[in-house]
């Protein structure tokens, strides 16, 4: 119990920092630009690690014709339809390789208002 006081204590004063993807990570987060709640209609799947994969190729054949864009381990995956106005995003449903699902979906929602996937900036 005490152990588990003092970790909290810690990460209150930012002393110690379970850094996950998407917190404070430049090539994970978002631009500025892009960083904002999505204003169209968004849907959002949460689902275990190794069912991501295989709808996030699902979804982006579907979208573009190809799957490319997806690999074995990828975290989340989002598709913007219908001219902007929907965004569907498929996020892992727990801690990740170092992602959390809120992390990854910050970065999906980038994606959604209009964040390049090559992420060039």
């Amino acid at each position: 119990m005490v152990v588990r006081l003092l970790i909290f204590c810690l990460l209150l004063l930012g002393l110690a920092d379970i850094a996950m993807a998407g917190k404070n990570d430049a090539e994970w987060n978002p631009p500025a630009r892009y960083d904002h709640p999505y204003t169209g209609n968004l849907k959002v799947r949460y689902l275990p690690p190794k069912d991501v994969y295989r709808l996030c190729a699902k979804m982006l054949k579907d979208a573009n014709g190809s799957e490319k864009g997806t690999y074995p381990g990828m975290r989340g995956c989002s598709v913007l339809k219908k001219g902007g106005k929907r965004c569907n995003v498929v996020v892992v449903d727990r801690t990740w390789k170092k992602a959390t699902p809120e992390a990854v979906l910050r970065h999906e929602i980038g994606h959604c208002n209009g964040w390049p996937f090559e992420h060039p900036d």
